[in-house]
C-alpha cells in the first residue's frame, strides 16, 4: 500500500512548518524552543513564514476537499465493467507514458546519472544526498546499493536500522573478518584490578578483558569499583547469600566464582542469571565468574531467547531482569585473582559499564512486543519468509560491507524498538486528535493516489521501483512472498471480524442493525476500523520515523562533516525524507 505515503503527514496540528530556506539545525532549535529564539527578526520572520504556510495550508484543504467529492462517489458508484476496465487501462497506459517521459526528459546532474532509476539525488546546503530506495527482500536492493556506494564515493553511508538491529544482523559475519584487538574492542568489557601492597610484596595492577552479560547495559556508563570477595567452600556460588559475611569492612564489594563444570549445569535454567540474583540480594554491585577457559565466548552471556526467559519466571515468579552486572573472565586471569585472594591480598576491582546502544527489555515488554508483531502480521510475514531462507535486509549488509571497504563509516539513523512499538500503540488509540488526523489524511486521499501514479520530476517513483525489484525474485521468493502475505492477511482480517462482530452484536441486540442486516453492517465496521487505522498505522510507521530519520541524518552530516552520503531505505520512506530534505535543507 504505496500509495498512503504522506497521507498522515497533512495533518495540521501535528506539526510546526518552520522558515523556508531555514536549515535543518536552526529549525530543529526553534521547534526545540517551542518556536522561540532570541533573535527577534528571526521571531517575527518565524511567525509571517507560519502565517503564510497556515494560509497555503488552508488553500490546499480546499483543494484536496474538492477533488475528494468526486473520486469518492465514484468509488461508491457502480459503473459497467466495460467502463471500469477502460478507464483502468487509459490510467495505466499514461502512467507508463509519463514514466517514459519522465524517465528521459528529467533534468539530471553529472551525478544524477550514475545512479540507477530506484535512487534519488537532492543537493542542499552544499551537500549531495543519494538515497536509495529498496523492497527489504529484494535480490536487486544489494546490487543497487553497492553500485551507488562505489560509484558516488560518499564521506559516509547512512542506513534505516537502529544499533540494536544492525548488530544482530552483522554480528557473526562481522566477527570472523576480525582481528583479536577488534573483537576484543567491540565486544569485550575491559576491567582492572588492583592489589594492595602486603610486606614485601608490591602493589600491582592487572588488566584484562571480560564478557558482558545481556542485562549489564541497565547500568551502562556507570563506574563500578569494590572489593572482589571469594568463598573457597562456595567456589561455584551455590549459596551466594553468604559472601556479606566474608566482605570485611568493605561497603562495595563484587562476588568471585568459578564458572560451574558441565555436569553441574545439566538440568539447570538459566544457572548465570539465577546466580546474578543471588549476588544482588547479598548487596554485591557485580558479580565476577572465572571462564573454563582462556578463550571467551563471542555471544553475551544470558539468556536470549523469549521462551527461555517464559520458562525461568514460570520457574522462580521473577520476571524483573538482575539488577548487578555480570562479567566472565579469563581462565588465567581469575585463577590468578583466586590464588591472590587465598593468600590472604586485598584485590579491587574497576570497570565502567560498557554502553552498546541495546537496552535489554523485561519479559513483559517483551511479551508485549512479541504479541505486537504477531497480531500485526508483520511477524507472521518475516517469520514465513525466512522460514524459505529468504535474506531480509541483505541491502543493509551490503551498504555496511561497501563502506568497510572504502574506508567510511557505516551509521545508523532509524529509531530503536521500543520507540517504534511505544509511537504505534499511542498512534491506535481513537483520541480526538487521531481521529481528526485519520479524516483530514483521506481528504487529501486523491493528491497522495496523484503523486503515487505519477511521480513528480525529483522524487522517487515507489511503484516503479517497487516493480524494478519485484521483477527480480526468484520462484522462492514469490513462493514465500505471497505464502507470508496470505498468512498475514488471514490473522490480520481474522481480528478485525472479531472486532467488528463483537460491535454488531451490541448494536443488532440494541435495535441498530436488523438481523437480515449482519452481513453488510460487520463489512462497513471494518471499513470504519480500516479507515481508521490505515493512516494512523502509517503514521507511526512511517511518517514519524521520516521526521526522525531525516533528524539523524542532519546530526550525522555535522558530526562526521559529511559533503557527500548514501542513505538506504525502504521505498516507503524515500519520498517523505527527500520532501523534508527539499523543504528544511541538510
Amino acid at each position: 500500500a504505496q500509495y498512503l505515503a504522506l497521507l498522515a503527514e497533512n495533518s495540521w496540528w501535528a506539526r510546526q512548518r518552520p522558515p523556508r530556506g531555514m536549515v535543518a539545525e536552526e529549525c530543529i532549535e526553534l521547534l526545540e524552543n517551542g518556536g522561540s529564539s532570541e533573535d527577534s527578526e528571526s521571531s517575527e520572520e518565524f511567525g509571517a513564514c507560519r502565517w503564510a504556510d497556515w494560509f497555503w495550508w488552508f488553500l490546499q484543504f480546499l483543494i484536496d476537499l474538492a477533488a475528494s467529492v468526486p473520486l469518492w462517489y465514484a468509488m461508491f458508484t457502480e459503473f459497467p465493467d466495460r467502463v471500469v476496465y477502460s478507464f483502468l487501462a487509459t490510467v495505466g497506459l499514461l502512467m507508463i507514458l509519463w514514466r517514459i517521459y519522465r524517465a528521459y526528459c528529467e533534468e539530471k546532474t553529472e551525478l544524477g546519472q550514475s545512479i540507477p532509476y530506484t535512487c534519488a539525488h537532492a543537493h542542499a546546503d552544499g551537500r549531495d544526498l543519494f538515497l536509495v530506495a529498496t523492497v527489504h527482500i529484494s535480490p536487486r536492493a544489494p546490487k543497487d546499493v553497492w553500485r551507488v556506494i562505489r560509484s558516488t564515493n560518499p564521506s559516509v553511508a547512512m542506513i534505516e536500522l537502529d544499533e540494536e538491529r544492525l548488530n544482530r544482523m552483522r554480528q557473526v559475519p562481522r566477527i570472523q573478518e576480525m582481528t583479536q584487538e577488534q573483537v576484543q574492542q567491540a565486544l569485550l568489557q575491559p576491567v582492572t584490578f588492583r592489589v594492595a601492597a602486603e610486606g614485601t610484596a608490591p602493589p600491582l595492577e592487572i588488566s584484562s578483558w571480560a564478557q558482558r552479560a545481556v542485562w549489564n547495559t541497565q547500568a551502562a556508563n556507570e563506574q563500578m569499583c569494590g572489593e572482589v570477595v571469594f568463598r573457597p567452600e562456595d567456589e561455584y556460588g551455590q549459596s551466594l547469600d553468604a559472601v556479606e559475611a566474608d566482605s570485611g569492612d568493605s561497603e562495595d564489594f563484587m562476588a568471585l566464582i568459578r564458572k560451574p563444570p558441565k555436569e553441574m549445569l545439566e538440568g539447570q535454567l538459566a544457572p548465570f542469571t539465577t546466580r546474578a540474583y543471588e549476588a544482588a540480594k547479598s548487596g554485591a554491585s557485580a558479580l565476577l565468574v572465572v571462564n573454563w577457559e582462556e578463550n571467551l565466548p563471542v555471544h553475551k552471556i544470558g539468556m536470549t531467547r523469549v521462551w527461555d526467559e517464559i520458562r525461568y519466571a514460570c520457574t522462580t515468579g521473577n520476571c524483573a531482569l538482575p539488577s548487578v552486572p555480570l562479567l566472565l573472565l579469563r581462565q588465567e586471569c581469575g585463577e590468578q585473582l583466586i590464588r591472590l585472594r587465598q593468600s590472604g591480598r586485598k584485590v579491587t576491582a574497576q570497570f565502567k559499564v560498557k554502553e552498546d546502544g541495546v537496552r535489554p527489555r523485561s519479559l513483559p515488554k517483551k511479551l508485549c512486543q512479541e504479541c505486537a508483531l504477531i497480531f500485526s502480521g508483520i511477524g507472521i510475514l518475516y517469520g514465513i519468509i525466512q522460514c524459505f531462507s529468504v535474506r531480509v535486509g541483505a541491502e543493509f549488509l551490503a551498504a555496511d560491507s561497501a563502506a568497510r571497504d572504502l574506508g567510511i563509516r557505516c551509521v545508523c539513523i532509524d529509531v530503536d524498538l521500543d520507540r517504534f512499538w511505544s509511537k504505534l500503540g499511542w498512534a491506535v488509540l481513537p483520541t480526538p486528535c487521531n481521529l481528526l488526523n485519520s479524516l483530514m489524511s483521506w481528504i487529501a486521499f486523491p493528491r497522495i493516489l496523484f503523486q503515487f501514479l505519477f511521480p513528480p520530476f525529483g522524487a522517487v517513483d515507489a511503484l516503479g521501483s517497487t516493480l524494478l525489484h519485484l521483477g527480480s525474485f526468484s520462484c522462492r521468493v514469490w513462493i514465500s512472498f505471497v505464502l507470508a502475505g496470505l498468512c498475514a492477511s488471514l490473522v490480520t482480517s481474522s481480528i478485525l471480524r472479531l472486532f467488528s462482530s463483537g460491535v454488531e452484536v451490541t448494536a443488532e441486540s440494541a435495535g441498530v442493525v436488523e438481523e437480515e442486516d449482519r452481513s453488510l453492517a460487520q463489512t462497513y465496521i471494518i471499513l470504519a476500523i480500516e479507515m481508521y487505522l490505515l493512516p494512523q498505522i502509517y503514521d507511526a510507521v512511517a511518517a514519524s520515523r521520516d521526521e526522525s530519520m531525516y533528524q539523524s541524518m542532519v546530526r550525522k552530516c555535522k558530526d562526521f562533516a559529511a559533503e557527500r552520503f548514501v542513505v538506504v531505505v525502504g521505498a516507503g520512506h524515500a519520498n517523505g525524507i527527500l520532501q523534508r530534505v527539499r523543504q528544511h535543507g541538510l
